[in-house]
């Protein structure tokens, strides 16, 4: 995707020197102050270049793959730094896409894409999408992630096409696994270390895509 406008720090060209010319194409380049790029960003330590990219066109179903390899589903994970995370874990263990649900911040929201690190380019995203509106789709399962109880992911078969359903720490996907339709469900817990109460929604999902990653590669 071209950027609309690229900042570079002037005081530190020569460090991004291959951005500067593989940029040249740019209408609109411009080096500023160190100042400048400091009051720009809300990153803790000032970036050396700043770009304005358009943000990407709403996707729908039609957009993206049915049935998925590996799809994922956020219903209630409302921190944007969780969504960010998940869109960054999703890109690199190889989900084909992400959804997000009723409840779940936008993956778009500034602290989500500081979180993505250039993978909310990289992944295609689907907004508002409800369990209901997966349930109108056919060809896979919801692996649902349920903090409670569920088979160990390594005691499911993550090879099948499958959507991973995410939810709030405390909750899991809640209420939204009554709206699956006829989809088959397959509850999935990440065993813990006893005392403990729930995984990060984020590590949760990373833990979960990776043993997909494994299986799938484990049988290609």
């Amino acid at each position: 995707m071209t950027p609309a406008a690229v900042f570079f720090d002037d005081a530190r060209l020569d460090d991004v020197a291959d951005l500067v010319t593989a940029t040249a194409g740019v209408a609109e380049r411009y080096a500023v102050p160190p100042e400048v790029m400091d009051r720009s960003s809300a990153m803790a330590a000032h970036p050396r270049v700043i770009a304005i990219v358009p943000q990407p066109a709403q996707r729908g179903f039609a957009d993206v793959a049915f049935p998925p390899h590996l799809g994922v589903w956020l219903g209630g994970v409302a921190d944007p730094g969780n969504v960010g995370t998940l869109v960054r874990t999703a890109a690199a263990l190889g989900a084909d896409w992400l959804a997000t649900g009723p409840g779940s911040a936008d993956p778009f929201h500034p602290k989500a894409v500081r979180a993505a690190m250039g993978a909310t380019f990289a992944v295609p995203l689907l907004e508002g999408v409800r369990m209901q509106d997966l349930a109108t789709r056919e060809g896979f399962a919801i692996v649902a992630a349920d903090p409670h109880d569920g088979v160990p992911p390594w005691e499911c078969d993550l090879t099948a096409p499958s959507v991973l359903a995410l939810g709030a720490e405390r909750d899991g996907i809640g209420p939204a696994i009554t709206h699956v339709g006829s989809l088959p469900v397959v509850r999935v817990a990440i065993p813990q270390a006893p005392g403990s109460e729930s995984l990060n929604v984020a590590a949760a999902g990373a833990a979960l895509m990776a043993e997909a990653l494994r299986q799938r590669s484990s049988v290609a």
